[in-house]
């Protein structure tokens, strides 16, 4: 289960939409910016394009977890930074959702340091 506070609250979701930076992959698009707060904010949206209510809910939790792993492994915690994942297509192999959000998350890390270097 996502904590509450690293829910992204569902008024931020078309803003952060406009105004990411997008990083797309083969299951979906992450989507970041940097926000206000001291910890990292996710939100999942996962259209009826990718299957039924179960397929969708599978990949929302898988979506999750892939989450809080990716706080755990890069610590995010003390960063604050909003993320949203568009999911495209299903994806019920949990290895290879979390490679793909890895990757994304590593493309934002990098984006991030390369900013950093430049200002």
């Amino acid at each position: 289960m996502l904590p509450k506070n690293y829910r992204l609250p569902a008024k931020e979701f078309q803003f952060l939409y406009k105004n990411g930076f997008k990083v797309r992959g083969k299951y979906g698009m992450l989507i970041y910016k940097a926000n206000t707060r001291n910890f990292p904010q996710f939100g999942f949206v996962v259209s009826k394009k990718i299957g039924n209510a179960v397929a969708r809910h599978r990949m929302t939790r898988l979506l999750r977890v892939a989450s809080m792993d990716a706080v755990k492994e890069f610590g995010l915690d003390g960063k604050g930074v909003s993320f949203e994942y568009i999911a495209f297509v299903f994806c019920d192999e949990y290895s290879q959702l979390k490679e793909e959000f890895f990757d994304q998350v590593k493309k934002f890390l990098t984006n991030e340091e390369n900013s950093f270097k430049s200002n």
